[in-house]
Order: C-alpha cells, then structure tokens, then sequence
C-alpha cells in the first residue's frame, strides 16, 4: 500500500513519523520535531484514463528546520516508484508552539502519482 511505502521512506529519515495529523500524546513531548503526510486530493487525468493522487508532506521543527532536510525528504519521495513533485513550489509557514514563545518552522511539499483504473 503506498500509505505504508511513504511512511517507510520517511522513517529513514525521521522515527517521528505521523498520517493525516499529530495525536495528542506529542503535546507532553518536550521538542515537537517531527514529519506528517496526508493524502491531499485524487482527480482524473484530462484523458479520463485514469487518477493522480495527491500527497502532501509537512516537516515540523521548533524553530528552525535544519539545512538540506527538505531536499532530504524530496529526494526519499521521489525513491517511491511513480512519484512526482507536482508543479506547486514547496511553502514554509510559522506558527507559535502552544503556551511558549518558541516558534515552529514548518515546511509543506505536495507529490503526485499516477494511479490507473
């Protein structure tokens, strides 16, 4: 299942590895450092031959995400076989860790590939 192929690529890379959202036993971790994917969309090719999934995944880190680990993880995506980077550029965006001042850093990066029917 490609679900358990991403999270496998990304363990490589980070133990602290989650699908769709964090759970809440991460809120009494004392660093939130860690990788979410999801599955963001599923549409039909223009030839009506078939679908393009769309994954996204997102790295967490407090404060700051460390040189190279977004390449990192482009690169152990693209390992999978079939996947892309979709068009859209990666994002970073920045929110405050709940009751602190530490600030998260958080990189979104979306993938596609090609399902047929």
């Amino acid at each position: 299942m490609i679900l358990n192929e991403i999270k496998a690529k990304l363990a490589e890379i980070d133990p602290n590895i989650y699908y769709g959202m964090v759970d809440d036993s991460v809120k009494d971790e004392p660093v939130w450092d860690y990788i979410v994917f999801d599955r963001k969309a599923l549409k039909t090719n223009p030839s009506k031959s078939g679908y393009t999934e769309v994954y996204s995944v997102h790295i967490i880190r407090e404060e700051y995400i460390p040189e190279g680990l977004e390449i990192e993880v482009i690169d152990k995506m693209l390992e999978i076989p079939g996947m892309k980077m979709s068009a859209n550029d990666g994002v970073y965006n920045y929110v405050m860790k709940t009751n602190t001042n530490i600030v998260m850093e958080i990189f979104s990066v979306e993938f596609i590939r090609a399902k047929k029917v």
